[in-house]
C-alpha cells in the first residue's frame, strides 16, 4: 500500500506539520499497484439504474463513490490503516471521528471556490462553521498538473474570523494572491491538511483532464455537535482490523446526521452523460420488455417450470 519512503515518516512529524504550518504534502507515498488494484474494485463510469448496491453517483462534472467503505477494500485498508490512525493519535487532544469520505473523480471542467472544511450542515445544506479540530486526508489516484490543490499561507490562523462557506476569488487575489501556495501533486501523491485552512482545487478547462482523488475527513467532534458526520456504510467483510479505536473511529453506535454528499438525482447529471446512460439501458430494457411480455401472457406455473428446468441444466453443466 504505502511506499518505504512515506512508511519511514513519523506521525508525529506529519502531526507537527499540519498543526504548524496547516499541511503535509508527500509526493511519492502510495503504490502505483495498490492504485491499479483499487480501479480493479470500482467503475467510475457506470451508473447503477435500480441496483441493490452501492454504487457511484454524477453531479455535474464531477463522479462520486461516496460509500467507499461499502464498496472498495482498497479504499477501507487506506483510510482505516494505521498509519492514519496513528496521525490522528499525534494530532487529536480527544476522540475523533471519521466525519466523510469518498472517491471523487473530476473530468473536463471545474471551477471550486476557496473554502474550508470545518462546516455544520443542516440537513443537506451548509449552515455554519464550527471550531473542532480536524484533518483533511487526500489521496491522489492520478496526476493533477492541470488542477493542483492550492491553500492559502497560514490562513489555518485566521480564517475562523470569516462564517464564509465560501471565500470570492477576486477578494482571495485582492489580500492574499502572494500567499497561495500550489501543489502539483501526481499519482500515488499525498496530502493532508487543516480543515480551518482556506484552499481549493485551482480550476481547469480541458476536455483531456481527469482528477480523481480518494479523499476523507477526521474531526474531533464535542459534546456540543452530536450528530456531526455523514452515515456510514461499511462492508463488514473487510473489518479484519477490528479494535475498540476502530470501532469509535469508524461511528458504530454514534448519532450522525448528515446524509451521504452529494445530494444527488438525474437532475444532476449532465445531458452528454444522460445520453451515454440511454445507451447502456437500451439492452436491459429490450430484455426487461420481453420478460414482462412473457409474464403477462403465459400461466405463472409454466414460468416457475421453466425457471427449475434452466437450474437443473446449469446445474448439470457444472458438474461436468
Amino acid at each position: 500500500m504505502y511506499t518505504l519512503e512515506f512508511e519511514k515518516i513519523s506521525a508525529c512529524e506529519i502531526a507537527e506539520a499540519i498543526q504548524d504550518k496547516g499541511f503535509f504534502v508527500f509526493e511519492n507515498a502510495l503504490i502505483d499497484r495498490f492504485i491499479d488494484d483499487l480501479f480493479e474494485e470500482i467503475d467510475l463510469n457506470k451508473i447503477l439504474v435500480n441496483a441493490n448496491d452501492a454504487g457511484v453517483v454524477f453531479s455535474g462534472n464531477h463522479r462520486f463513490l461516496t460509500h467507499c467503505l461499502a464498496k472498495s477494500k482498497k479504499a477501507y485498508d487506506l483510510i482505516t490503516s494505521q498509519k492514519a490512525l496513528d496521525i490522528c493519535n499525534e494530532y487529536f487532544p480527544d476522540r475523533y471521528q471519521i466525519t466523510n469520505h469518498r472517491i471523487s473523480q473530476t473530468i473536463r471542467a471545474d471551477h471550486m471556490a476557496w473554502h474550508t472544511d470545518n462546516n455544520l450542515q443542516a440537513k443537506n445544506q451548509l449552515s455554519s462553521k464550527h471550531n473542532m479540530q480536524g484533518i483533511l486526508f487526500i489521496f491522489y489516484l492520478s496526476d493533477t498538473q492541470v488542477s493542483p490543490f492550492q491553500y492559502i499561507k497560514d490562513s489555518h490562523h485566521w480564517s475562523q474570523k470569516y462564517n464564509e462557506i465560501y471565500f470570492d476569488d477576486s477578494w482571495i487575489d485582492s489580500n492574499y494572491k502572494k500567499d497561495i501556495l500550489t501543489f502539483k501533486m501526481k499519482k500515488g501523491g499525498f496530502l493532508a491538511c487543516n480543515i480551518h485552512g482556506v484552499h481549493r482545487a485551482k480550476p481547469f478547462y480541458d476536455n483531456n483532464h481527469i482528477r480523481t482523488i480518494l479523499i476523507f475527513q477526521v474531526d474531533c467532534i464535542g459534546s456540543e455537535n452530536i450528530g456531526h458526520g455523514e452515515q456510514n456504510l461499511i462492508n463488514t467483510e473487510y473489518i479484519d482490523n477490528l479494535s475498540p479505536q476502530l470501532l469509535s473511529y469508524l461511528g458504530f453506535g454514534i448519532r450522525r446526521d448528515y446524509p451521504a454528499f452529494p445530494n444527488s438525482s438525474v437532475a444532476t447529471i449532465k445531458l452528454q452523460d444522460i445520453l451515454t446512460l440511454q445507451s447502456q439501458l437500451l439492452s436491459p430494457i429490450a430484455t426487461a420488455l420481453v420478460k414482462n411480455i412473457m409474464k403477462t401472457l403465459l400461466p405463472p406455473e409454466l414460468i416457475i417450470n421453466a425457471q427449475r428446468m434452466g437450474w437443473q441444466l446449469s446445474k448439470f453443466k457444472r458438474s461436468e
